[in-house]
């Protein structure tokens, strides 16, 4: 009887020190993963290599926008960003927000520093909306009459704000699906840098248009594109 008192004695004080334990410890839910894709706008990577964590490997062709991936949310991680054969910054770290849509523009030349630009936070619509949304990033470097432009959607001013290079359009700006050719001008005049016609625009969806050095030699030799 002594021997079952003194074990029931023993399980209570356990359950009384374990409860003990646990007072003033917050749990933090762990956050959705966020998503990342980057954009390779350097002067002369062919390929552009990040690797997230070690171990999530995503490549750009130069020009392109690589599909978005998935990486942890609510802790720092570690961005190694060069090419498939050489590492040019291997001590970035972020830390991103649940649900997070992250779009990074890679940036620079081999000879010099290649870094991101600052990030820029994607969105998407709810469904059933009927119309597009689009930004613009200008992010051609080789410029002279290109330092200021405007962005033109068929034949009309797309945004009413002149980017200089490395700058992106605050907010996204409401598009109507359909086919748009867009123009980028030099600031003030009616002079064409650079054409992307054709453009298939779908409602509910958002896009990014942005321009690049087409040659690093050859100023304001632009090319503009979309995802």
């Amino acid at each position: 009887m002594r021997t079952r008192t003194f074990s029931l004695v023993l399980t209570l004080a356990v359950a009384v020190l374990a409860s003990a334990c646990s007072d003033g410890v917050i749990t933090f839910p762990t956050p959705d993963p966020a998503q990342v894709r980057i954009v390779n706008v350097t002067q002369n990577v062919p390929v552009t290599r990040v690797i997230f964590d070690s171990t999530i490997v995503l490549d750009a062709a130069r020009g392109q926008a690589s599909q978005y991936v998935e990486i942890a949310a609510g802790r720092p991680v570690t961005f190694t960003l060069g090419s498939p054969n050489k590492i040019y910054r291997s001590n970035l770290r972020y830390t991103l927000g649940g649900n997070a849509r992250v779009i990074l523009f890679a940036r620079g030349d081999t000879n010099g520093l290649v870094e991101f630009r600052r990030e820029i936070q994607d969105t998407t619509l709810p469904s059933g909306t009927p119309h597009a949304v689009i930004r613009f990033t200008h992010m051609a470097e080789n410029v002279d009459k290109a330092y200021f432009v405007e962005v033109w959607s068929n034949g009309q001013r797309l945004m009413t704000q002149d980017f200089e290079p490395g700058i992106s359009s605050p907010t996204y700006t409401i598009i109507q699906p359909g086919t748009h050719t867009f123009e980028i001008r030099e600031a003030g005049t009616t002079n064409v840098l650079a054409t992307l016609t054709n453009v298939q625009l779908f409602a509910g969806l958002s896009y990014m248009l942005y321009t690049y050095d087409t040659q690093t030699q050859t100023t304001d030799d632009l090319t503009l594109d979309i995802f």
